[in-house]
């Protein structure tokens, strides 16, 4: 075969693998599925989203993954909700913390998987010193017992989130006739709480009958089986604290409005019209999944999808949450990486095309997750810190991709792979805490501001970064191959440029970020912490670049200064979440601060390290040789 072709056919597996993961889905088998279900909205964290993005989000927090033993998120959110004892045997807890576990007096699983009914037991027999941690105050608690807590109270909101729609279930039913025609039932058919509670003056008449009766009065049939409906329905109300899923949608203006959870419209008050239609609806919806769970609900899903008076934009968000862009986008950015190292080990030019189109695919990939993010939020996707992570990756691909249009000679595909691939990595162990696409913080909500100062900042984060790889190149070129000087210098002359670029949009975001201040807070500078990592970063590269310009930073001198600007980056973007004070604290910041840590510990190492090897060597080799 021609090499022309065999390129063909490789380029056609790429694209086909890579779409096939867009497009298509995993097959597996599960006790239900949830169909249309997916497309009832809820209100969750104050935004209306789709049904699947809530389950999504649930099985994040506990499993850190968006599927379960190649089962959906929304048919497991479907399972817990509708069988629960099932769903409780799954080893849905992925639970890394060792002291966490140990401290329920649990073995250690090699997957660091538990299910809820492992975690339960332990529980239930540890309930009073877990209830008495968590009345300490977070201060007080030593490292391992904040773990536990942290799973003690991920288990209690696992149970209620279970519970949810018990009221609408219909499983409690009336085994004598006699009541049965008392209370307007059939013997034997399965009701529901809500219905129930339609009949309560038909209860109550039989409840005082029944306390009417004499200290050793036999007990009838009737009465027994009263007896029993009563235990059955006390159970059922035990679950009323479970008001997790508001998916009962309000009459009139509905987005800003408050929705209810099934449990707080079933605790005795008197029902609008309205709230009793929707009850009723969502009753025949998870009558027929407790019947068959592989019911077929889009006749009963589809009017109350219509009935929301709210812009929610239903199909392009479960579009988005079905084509995973930017989990697909690392394969590709990863691919660009592989067949960048194929082509130096066999110097081929044709197989570094293949990793440039690799890399523009992933890109495409990431652009389309973006405006995804950006129609169904409607406004630029840099209001979290999830958010920037996944904008500055896109932003340091795409200047490697027109630093390799430009150069052709694989410096951009090196920074684009490895930057995209990473940055994306730490863009999913963001994701892992739920939702990502939550409601603006007060600070943030105004989409100029997010289209102006935030945006542009973020664009200099990127930037900044670029440069400070490329730098990162150099040094490593400097070190591998020593006698390719001209290597590193054009990987020199690309970062100063770069950096060039990087003070532009720094200084600017900064400028403007001042100016909203004074817009928003009545003052242009207050050395917020956010402000002071602006002016941290913006200061470094003026630094480098007028030790550059003055002389005092030969091309060496340079490369590691601005190999050291990731560290100005990381503070400014990740060190000020972890402070907590300001009024910019808005992003993660649970575990950060020792990854941060040894991220800075370690830029430092590599780049002074560097350096002093690359000059210790260089004077090495110009001392004379002494006989």
């Amino acid at each position: 075969m021609k090499p022309l072709s065999i390129q063909r056919l490789f380029i056609s597996l790429v694209f086909l693998m890579g779409w096939g993961a867009v497009l298509g889905g995993e097959a597996y088998e599960s006790p239900v599925r949830a169909g249309a279900f997916q497309k009832l909205i809820v209100q969750d964290q104050g935004r209306l989203k789709p049904l699947d993005t809530f389950a999504r989000s649930q099985l994040l927090l506990y499993h850190s993954k968006s599927t379960i033993d190649r089962q959906k998120a929304i048919d497991w959110l479907l399972e817990l909700m509708i069988a629960p004892q099932a769903a409780y045997q799954r080893k849905v807890f992925k639970v890394r913390e060792k002291e966490a576990i140990l401290g329920l007096g649990l073995g250690l699983d090699p997957e660091s998987r538990y299910s809820f009914a492992e975690l339960s037991q332990a529980i239930r027999e540890r309930q009073e010193s877990l209830n008495k941690l968590v009345e300490k105050g977070e201060g007080e608690r030593t490292r391992a017992e904040g773990q536990l807590v942290t799973l003690y109270l991920k288990a209690l909101r696992y149970l209620a989130l279970s519970r949810s729609l018990t009221g609408l279930i219909p499983d409690i039913s009336v085994s004598n006739p006699e009541l049965a025609e008392a209370i307007g039932f059939e013997v034997g058919k399965g009701y529901t709480y809500r219905q129930f509670l339609e009949v309560r003056g038909a209860m109550a008449t039989e409840l005082e009958s029944l306390r009417g009766r004499q200290e050793g009065d036999a007990i009838s049939p009737k009465e027994s089986a009263l007896i029993d409906l009563v235990q059955q329905l006390n159970v059922k109300l035990a679950d009323r604290s479970s008001q997790i899923l508001k998916i009962v949608m309000p009459e009139g203006e509905q987005e800003e409005a408050t929705w209810f959870a099934p449990w707080e419209l079933l605790d005795g008050r008197q029902l609008t019209p309205w709230q009793l239609d929707r009850l009723r609806e969502l009753e025949t919806i998870v009558a027929a999944f407790y019947a068959d769970g592989l019911a077929q609900v889009s006749q009963e899903v589809d009017p109350l999808v219509d009935a929301v008076n709210a812009n929610v934009k239903l199909k392009g968000e479960l579009f988005y949450n079905k084509a995973n862009f930017f989990r697909n986008s690392i394969v590709f950015y990863i691919l660009a990486f592989l067949l960048l190292l194929v082509s130096y080990v066999f110097t081929s030019k044709w197989v570094g095309r293949l990793s440039f189109a690799s890399l523009i695919v992933g890109f495409a990939l990431h652009l389309v997750g973006l405006l995804f993010r950006i129609y169904i939020m409607g406004r630029p996707p840099v209001s979290t810190l999830y958010e920037s992570i996944v904008f500055v990756g896109w932003v340091l691909v795409l200047l490697s991709i027109i630093l390799e249009a430009v150069r052709h000679d694989t410096l951009g595909l090196l920074v684009g792979s490895v930057a995209g691939t990473a940055l994306h990595f730490i863009g999913f162990s963001y994701s892992a805490e739920g939702d990502t696409m939550k409601m603006l913080v007060a600070v943030l909500n105004s989409n100029f501001w997010l289209g102006t100062h935030v945006l542009t900042i973020t664009i200099g984060y990127g930037v900044a970064l670029t440069a400070g790889l490329v730098a990162h190149v150099y040094l490593l070129l400097r070190l591998i191959f020593p006698a390719r000087r001209r290597w590193a210098r054009e990987a020199f002359k690309v970062s100063y440029g770069i950096c060039l670029v990087a003070v532009f949009f720094t200084t600017f975001g900064t400028i403007l970020g001042g100016i909203w201040g004074d817009q928003s807070w009545g003052r242009f500078w207050g050395w917020d912490p956010k402000e002071n990592g602006a002016l941290l970063i913006v200061l470094w590269l003026l630094i480098v670049i007028h030790g550059r310009l003055a002389g005092r930073l030969k091309e060496l001198g340079f490369s590691v200064a601005l190999a050291l600007t990731p560290i100005s980056v990381a503070l400014a973007w990740f060190g000020v979440n972890l402070l907590q004070v300001g009024l910019h604290s808005y992003g993660f910041d649970d575990g950060v601060a020792t990854n941060l840590y040894y991220f800075c510990v370690g830029e430092a190492v590599f780049a002074i390290g560097s350096g002093l090897i690359i000059q210790l060597r260089t004077r090495l080799q110009r001392a004379p040789i002494k006989n």
